[in-house]
Formats: C-alpha cells, structure tokens, sequence
C-alpha cells in the first residue's frame, strides 16, 4: 500500500506541473489570437459544460463498469496526442473550439481524488490533503518557469511544453498507479432526515453552497488574469500570480488536519468563502496589476480550506460503493455547471460594466455559498459521521 499511495502523491505533482502549464493562460492565449471578453468567457463555459457532463459521466463509469485508474490512463494519454493539435489552429474561433475538446479528453483527471482517496481509506480525512498539496507545489514550479518562457518567446509554445509533460504523466498513471482488486465495500448507512429525489436534503444544500462559490469563483479568477493585463501585467506575472496562489495553498493543505481538530469542514468552506470575499473587494479596488497578482497569495489559503472541505464532506456524504460518482458530483457542480454561469456572465459584465461591478458582484455570491455551508452541512455531519467512521475502520490501514 505505501507503493500505491507514493504513485498517487506523485501523480499529483505531475499533473500540476503539466497544468501549470497551460491553464492560467487560457485566457491570454485566447485573447492573444483576437478574442474578446465575451467570447473567452463563452470557451470558458464551454469547458466547463463539457468537464459537467463527463465528470458525471466518468464517476458513474468508474463506480460501475471500469476501474478509475484506466481510464486516468486512457484520457491522460489522449490528452497529450490532442494538445498537439493547438498548434494547428489558426485563428481565436479554432482554438477555442480545440481547447474545449482538450478539456474533453482530460476530463477523467477528475477521478484523481477519487483514486486517493480509496487508496487512503481510514486516513482519508488526514493524509489527503497532504497528497493535495503535491498538485500545488507542482503548479506553482511550472506556472513561474512557463510564464518566463510565454513572456519570452510568446504564447506559441504551450502546445509543444504541454503535451510532453501530459504524455510523462500518462506514463507515470501507466507505470506507478495501479488498479486496486475490486472488493465489496460495507455499506454506508443512508443519512437520515429528508430527502429530495432521493439525495438527503443536506447534501442539496452543500452542493448548492458549491454551486455559488463555483460561480464566484468562476466570475472573478478567469477574469482577473484579463485585469492583470489591462493594468500592464504580462505572461510573466500571470504565471507568478498562479505561483502565488500555489505557495499559500501548499502549506494550508499540509496543516489542514491541524485546523480540522478544532473546526469542522463546514467550517473551515465558510472561512475560505470569507477569505474570498475579501479579496474579491480589493480586486475591485485596487488598480495595480502587482498588488493584484500578490492577492494570489491569500487566494491560495481560501481554494486549500474549501477545496479540501469540499472533497472531504462529498466523501462523508456519500455511499462507499458510490465514491467516485460523489466525487464527480460534487466537482461537477463547481467546476462544471457554476463556470458555465460565472464565465458567460462573468465575461457580459466584463465587458459592458467593467471589471470593478464584476468583482462586486461576485462578493454577494461567495458570502451567500459559505453561509448555506455552515447551514446545511453540520447536520449531515453530526447524523452520519460516527457510523461512517466506524464502519472504515473495519478497513485496512493504511500507511
């Protein structure tokens, strides 16, 4: 077991290096080739409708049909064939579309934690965030160093630095994570109280309170990196602001389990949306592109408090036979159907009222995600976390 889970903690680190190569910069190299506000945030909802309907899709496969670490291997290796592609397109429109399809194919990254989790079992609570924490230290190395390269040499070269660090993390998938035996899981007892189609009624709530914060965050964090550019920031800061965010979030993830024993995952959601929303005013206030990339850094702290709530109350939440399709749920919301609002509305208000309002905006929505989390979640914790964690208990340890 303590194979499995170095192979895992290492793939995080490759898949942040990979895409710290290419995701912060989306939006520059869409804008780049003659795109405008609007139309980057419609590639940007685009993306995020497509990862909805896979994720959910991959969760159900991966519970059902496959084991998740092959298909990581099919997806991760066809994005790496795809990324290639980019450097074909000609103009904005073409480039988009190829970026919505890349997004297509390295849609399985979603089973990630899925896999770490299973792999953890009872230290799942503690020793994921740790793992996590690879991804972000692996981004922040990559973001600085490409966005030095994109400032020097132009934005050209991300298809030929994406695509063979993809293809090094398809063999690492390929090479040290390895399929687990399938085994029958106990059964998770259902949580009690009421129902809406079936689903309890506090996970409605946390995944509604995921939909808002998705939507902030969608809003403001795709955009900024257009504000960073309108105040004269290049590539260069672009890439260090995506640095910035990682460095804070590296050392929150890893005392996570220090904070989790005096607070409860709810909790520690709501403190990172109120981390959010400080900063969202300062964005929407202060007009230097330094000092707008250095607000990175607290960003960090908010994504690595409700990220890893997130993960971890979508793991409390759900069956154990139905993990990954949890998992998927959840990222599907937030990452999925809340950037398909935040980045066409996001991209509206950008453009026609201007970046200040797009900001404003975004705080009334974030304050409201972190207060139904603290409403709806703790009793869904309180019904189901004493059986749930006795019930793993049963499983093997793991180091």
């Amino acid at each position: 077991m303590e194979s499995d889970i170095r192979g895992i903690r290492r793939a995080f680190v490759l898949v942040g290096v990979a895409d710290g190569t290419f995701l912060p910069f989306i939006p520059l190299y869409l804008l780049e080739r003659g795109l405008g506000a609007a139309a980057i945030g419609a590639v940007l909802a685009g993306m995020a409708l497509v990862w909805l309907f896979a994720g959910l899709a991959l969760g159900y496969l991966a519970d059902h049909r496959f084991r998740p670490e092959r298909i990581l291997l099919a997806g991760t290796s066809a994005a790496a064939a795809l990324a290639l592609t980019l450097v074909l397109a000609r103009d904005g429109a073409v480039l988009g579309l190829l970026i919505v399809g890349l997004t297509l194919v390295r849609s399985p990254l979603t089973l990630l934690d899925a896999i770490a989790l299973r792999k953890l079992r009872t230290l799942s609570r503690t020793g994921y965030a740790r793992i996590r924490l690879g991804m972000s230290a692996g981004w922040a190395v990559s973001a600085v160093a490409s966005g030095a390269a994109y400032y020097v040499f132009g934005l050209r070269l991300i298809p030929f630095i994406y695509a063979p660090l993809t293809a090094v993390v398809a063999l690492w998938v390929w090479r040290a994570v390895k399929p687990e035996a399938m085994t029958a899981d106990a059964a998770t007892p259902a949580l009690k109280g009421v129902r809406l189609g079936g689903i309890p009624l506090a996970m409605v709530g946390f995944l509604f309170s995921c939909l808002l914060l998705g939507i902030s965050l969608a809003a403001t964090q795709n955009f900024v990196t257009l504000q960073i550019s309108v105040l004269g920031g290049g590539a260069l800061l672009v890439g260090a602001a995506a640095a910035f965010q990682s460095l804070t979030e590296i050392p929150t993830m890893g005392y996570t389990h220090v904070l989790t024993r005096y607070l409860s995952h709810p909790a520690l959601f709501a403190i990172g949306c109120a981390i959010y929303l400080a900063v969202f005013v300062a964005w929407a206030l202060i007009p230097n592109a330094l000092v707008v990339a250095l607000l990175k850094l607290a960003v960090g702290v908010g994504f690595a408090l409700t990220y890893v709530a997130a993960v971890t109350i979508a793991n409390d939440l759900s069956p154990s036979r139905l993990r990954a399709t949890g998992q998927a749920l959840f990222k599907s919301v937030m990452f999925g159907l809340a950037p398909i609002i935040g980045a066409l509305g996001g991209g509206v208000v950008y453009g026609t009222l201007g970046a200040r309002v797009m900001f404003l905006a975004s705080t009334v929505v974030v304050v409201a995600a972190g207060a139904i989390a603290l409403v709806a979640v703790p009793v869904a914790r309180r019904a189901a976390e004493q059986p749930l964690v006795a019930i793993e208990a049963t499983s093997p340890a793991t180091p």
